[in-house]
């Protein structure tokens, strides 16, 4: 048992896949598509399929064995240390989830500008204070919020890390380049992209909190050498693949948009002009000039799936291992099927007419592993949004 108050459990009968459903610490947690055993005796035999569940790890169905829980088998993979650290995020998450009203309000009311019902919401989110109505204070608040939401999620020395990097970048581009700079954060302003942006962004953060519970086993493969981990697909013991597939693909899309603001940077910084891109990238193998990279907002127009490969020699190191655009691909044009036992999700990320051939296999708790990958992604790179809008306020006085 993990140390949430509530634990929903599921998981699909074999046989029919049915999917059974029940609560722990909730009186309405009724079992449902199964009937109790009220005469079973242990210990458990192979008359029935065994199912382990435990809402914070990894679980792997197959033959019982005794004293082999869950608990004592991810101990025995990871560690008393980093099962402690484990311990730590999964308690902020035990956390969190009360708050989930509040953590919504706040960007809401953000995001519509009502400063005086911001300041309401602030007061009721442990650690956020909002000392004053101006936007620098807006701002510190505002982040000091998406902080805490995605503080387990996330890795505390990348944050740190990428806080104190990219107003330098900024700095940097300020006396290296200063009149192309500014240039590039009027265009951005005056076409509404950084506005956008970063409230799209936002929208993302009290999704996250509401996915607690199937991205909580992900976080165990933080601390295994996934290269060399051969362990049988685990399993998740909370909920289905139908109820967090969109929620990648509003990532992959937000992401999509964020690169667009990277290949802006990148472009400053390598050449002096951030429509500059790398003259080699801007011809074709037949010599033809591709007009994707005639300019940045054309730029902007261009599918995820080709957006990295024209960032030449990047400042920031993108973690490909969270993009898969044919995964994404599948999932937003509704061509995938989904086994509710064997959590296995086939996609189909080609065009291939009325027929569905070339599939791919890939396990909830991988696409699972993926999301939150993509997730630190988006967070790492909204740490840029953020120097970008204190640059553009404190530094250029310019109205966001």
């Amino acid at each position: 048992m993990s140390n949430r108050d509530v634990q929903p459990f599921q998981f699909a009968c074999p046989q029919c896949e049915q999917r059974i459903t029940f609560t722990i610490g909730d009186d309405n947690g009724d079992l449902e598509g199964a009937t109790e055993s009220l005469d079973f005796k242990w210990p458990f035999t192979d008359e029935n399929p065994f199912v382990d569940l435990h809402i914070d790890f990894p679980v792997y169905f197959g033959k019982y064995v005794k004293g082999m829980t869950t608990f004592f088998r991810v101990i025995g993979e990871i560690g008393q240390d980093a099962f402690s650290h484990l311990d730590l995020r999964l308690e902020v998450l035990n956390k969190l989830h009360p708050l989930k009203r509040e953590l919504e309000s706040v960007i809401t009311q953000y995001k519509k500008g009502d400063i005086k019902n911001f300041a309401k919401v602030c007061k009721k989110i442990p650690g956020v204070n909002l000392k004053t109505h101006k936007r620098q204070d807006v701002f510190a608040a505002l982040y000091t919020a998406t902080s805490i939401m995605s503080s387990p999620f996330t890795i505390h020395e990348q944050n740190e890390e990428l806080a104190q990097g990219f107003p330098q970048l900024y700095i940097f581009l300020h006396s290296t380049h200063h009149d192309k700079t500014i240039d590039f954060i009027d265009e951005i302003i005056k076409s509404r992209f950084l506005t956008n942006l970063h409230h799209d962004c936002l929208t993302l953060y009290p999704k996250i909190v509401q996915m607690d519970l199937p991205l909580r086993p992900a976080f165990f493969y933080d601390y295994v050498d996934e290269k060399n981990y051969t362990a049988v697909p685990a399993r998740v013991s909370t909920d289905n693949f139908d109820s967090c597939n969109n929620y990648y693909k509003d990532l992959a899309e937000v992401f999509s948009r964020q690169l667009t603001l990277l290949a802006g940077l990148n472009n400053l910084l390598k050449r002096g002009d951030h429509n500059e891109f790398e003259p080699s990238l801007k011809m074709t193998r037949k010599q033809d000039v591709r007009k994707e990279l005639l300019s940045l907002n054309k730029f902007a127009d261009v599918d995820l799936g080709s957006k990295i490969q024209f960032i030449d020699d990047c400042f920031y190191f993108i973690e490909t291992k969270a993009i898969d655009n044919r995964l994404r691909n599948g999932i937003a044009h509704y061509k995938y099927e989904y086994n509710e036992s064997t959590q296995v999700i086939t996609y189909y990320p080609t065009k291939e007419g009325m027929d569905r051939e070339k599939g791919e296999d890939i396990s909830f708790m991988e696409f699972l592993r993926k999301t939150l990958l993509l997730f630190r992604e988006v967070h790492n790179l909204n740490h840029l949004i953020k120097a970008t809008l204190y640059y553009s306020v404190l530094i250029l006085k310019k109205d966001v």
